[in-house]
């Protein structure tokens, strides 16, 4: 029986680095989001390659170094409405549209992306 190839491997890590990238370049330019992030936006950005590694099917060098993701429960400390939800969204839309991998595989993303920014809602 074959292994189903996960959205990781569809995808590809160095397509993913470079989406996170890409988001960031919208982040860093967001006066709203920025807010909400740490000076330094290196470590964030850097996590986040690491959770869409794992979150994809790739290594889970995330849970290695920081334990289980809970991502509600590690953004629970700012207050994050639609609004900010919106802008997220809107910069990973950006990034996906840079993206050079297939379109049925920036659909798959895209709806992993869409339901994750919904449920970190808290406000």
């Amino acid at each position: 029986m074959a292994e189903q190839q996960t959205l990781y491997d569809s995808i590809g890590e160095d397509n993913i680095l470079q989406l996170v990238d890409d988001f960031y370049e919208g982040i860093e330019k967001d006066e709203v989001l920025l807010k909400l992030y740490p000076e330094d936006l290196e470590p964030a950005k850097n996590r986040l390659k690491l959770f869409f590694i794992q979150a994809l099917g790739g290594r889970q060098t995330y849970t290695d170094e920081r334990g289980h993701p809970m991502l509600r429960r590690r953004h629970f400390q700012w207050e994050i409405g639609e609004k900010e939800a919106t802008l997220w969204l809107s910069h990973m839309n950006d990034a996906l549209k840079k993206a050079t991998f297939s379109e049925p595989l920036k659909d798959a993303f895209w709806e992993y992306v869409y339901k994750a920014a919904l449920h970190m809602i808290n406000k």
